[in-house]
């Protein structure tokens, strides 16, 4: 949402911004001898670190991700940014699929229930939250384990395909 509340006020195009900000990055990395594999699992990794359901967590992920597998920090970093919006969107989706797979009772997530809860007893809302978080992590994680050979697949071609052309240029 940042960068389109960004993209808002500066009138800015998105189609331009996202082409400056990532595309061409993705293009300049190709040129300058990442080859698309690599290109690729950067990708897929930073998309599926960006949705991971605890937020303030994906840059350290992507940086640890990055280093163990000998990937481009800027290109995983630069995923990880963009997408980040969608951490947003799925974290509801993910805390319900926790509770589901962990047979819990749904805890009500609004801002008022969640500061009765706290008033009521902090340490037990530490606690729901804390469960209600790593069940949703779990969750993730095998998503995770699916997404990001899938999405590795997936973009290995595209990368190949406009690795030729922009290393001619």
């Amino acid at each position: 949402m940042k960068i389109f509340t960004i993209c808002l006020a500066k009138r800015i195009n998105v189609k331009q911004w996202i082409k400056k900000k990532a595309w061409d990055p993705f293009l300049a990395l190709l040129s300058q001898g990442v080859s698309p594999e690599k290109l690729a699992q950067c990708v897929a990794f930073g998309l599926v670190i960006a949705v991971f359901p605890a937020l303030g967590l994906t840059t350290i992920m992507a940086a640890i991700v990055a280093i163990r597998f000998r990937l481009n920090m800027v290109a995983i970093q630069t995923v990880n940014y963009i997408a980040y919006p969608l951490q947003f969107m799925l974290l509801i989706p993910f805390f319900r699929a926790g509770e589901r797979l962990f047979q819990e009772p749904p805890l009500s997530l609004s801002g008022p229930d969640i500061m009765t809860m706290i008033n009521k007893s902090p340490l037990e809302a530490i606690a729901r939250l804390w469960n209600v978080t790593w069940h949703a992590a779990v969750v993730w994680a095998i998503l995770a384990c699916v997404a990001i050979p899938l999405l590795t697949l997936l973009f290995i071609p595209i990368f190949k395909k406009i690795a030729p052309s922009e290393a001619r240029t």
